[in-house]
């Protein structure tokens, strides 16, 4: 991938490039017409990007979040949905005893669900 710089802070990826899973910044999604940059960051304020990511003063999206828009969906990765969960979970409340047993006696009778059709 051949990155040419139009300034220190924006990085631009050579037009083409069509990896969902590729960063960009709101800059550059803003000049591939996923919308202006201060919508892009609202978005991002509004937590419509779960894997945006701050660098710096500036924000990056990943591509599929961009195409989402735009109703190109396309799933997110295993790491990607693990950073957004761990996000969430780490915004939560603490679980009372009850709900952690509740939690864990769900996710045992989901377990042995798919271990008995091999899942």
């Amino acid at each position: 991938m051949t990155l040419a710089t139009s300034n220190a802070h924006t990085p631009q990826v050579e037009p083409g490039h069509d990896d969902p899973y590729r960063w960009l910044w709101l800059s550059e999604a803003e000049a591939e017409h996923y919308g202006a940059r201060s919508t892009l960051r609202r978005y991002v304020n509004e937590g419509r990007f779960p894997t945006a990511e701050k660098v710096g003063r500036s924000w990056r999206v990943r591509k599929y979040d961009l195409d989402r828009l735009t109703r190109r969906a396309v799933p997110p990765s295993y790491d990607d949905v693990e950073a957004a969960a761990s996000a969430v979970a780490g915004q939560a409340p603490a679980f009372s005893d009850e709900q952690v047993r509740a939690l864990s006696k769900a996710f045992t009778e989901q377990l042995a669900r798919r271990q008995a059709v091999g899942a």
